[in-house]
């Protein structure tokens, strides 16, 4: 803050020039953002019913396990993209056909999509349905224009995929809600939030791993995975055909 000072006749001035409303400006600021605001973010979630707190909760989980999927599928195309552009296993996916999802869980039997394509769009039974990398299920049914698609992590169906180091082929069980089992040698290293890949093509992803129990006594450990996110981000789908 700069002060001049000066005289004419008998009266002396003050003025105070530079530096008084930007620093009251300034102070006023740092009481909004220290005091103000967090006060209102408390009385924000303090207003809000339970459910209310845990949809958001979800929400927010459900962005977390997107963020981190990203960071994993990016990591695992940057690190592997050249040996499998040489590997004669690594089949290249097909473009297939966009369809838009008109029906998921809850609204339809749990773990199945409907989608809004059918034979008339050149979609057939069995075609592999896929979602940004990730291999979602079949289609096990299909009319004119439109299909259903059974996702692998479905109760009761199995499908092989690979897994660990070094890589072991196993057959993943659906549980239910995006989620599945498998067993594994133990001595296959298996960390969690490692891939789990679909053997079609190893650039698809079947999930991430989520846990991971073994006793000492046994031969083999139970490794759980789960697709990367949640049903209800799924509007858009690529069907991939099989003939």
């Amino acid at each position: 803050m700069t002060m001049m000072v000066y005289s004419r006749g008998s009266k002396t001035r003050l003025h105070f020039l530079t530096g008084v409303s930007s620093n009251i400006g300034s102070f006023m600021r740092g009481i909004v953002a220290n005091v103000v605001a967090p006060r209102a973010k408390a009385d924000e979630y303090s207003a809000l019913s339970k459910n209310a707190l845990i949809a958001r909760l979800n929400i927010a989980d459900a962005e977390l396990k997107r963020t981190h999927y990203q960071a994993l599928l990016y990591s695992l195309l940057a690190n592997e993209n050249a040996s499998l552009r040489e590997s004669v296993s690594a089949v290249a996916t097909p473009h297939g056909v966009t369809a838009r999802v008109i029906a998921r869980p809850p609204r339809t039997n749990y773990d199945t999509l409907l989608i809004d394509v059918g034979k008339s769009g050149g979609i057939n039974e069995n075609d592999v349905a896929i979602y940004q990398g990730v291999v979602l299920g079949r289609i096990s049914a299909v009319d004119s224009n439109s299909a259903t698609v059974t996702l692998f992590s479905s109760s009761g169906v199995s499908h092989d995929v690979i897994l660990g180091d070094p890589r072991a082929v196993a057959v993943a069980k659906g549980l239910g809600g995006g989620a599945f089992e498998v067993s594994v040698p133990q001595g296959v290293k298996v960390a969690i939030g490692d891939s789990v890949r679909f053997p079609a093509t190893e650039s698809l992803v079947a999930g991430v791993v989520q846990s991971i129990s073994a006793e000492v006594r046994d031969v083999s450990q139970i490794i759980r995975f789960t697709i990367p996110f949640s049903f209800s981000e799924l509007d858009f789908i690529r069907i991939i055909p099989t003939r």
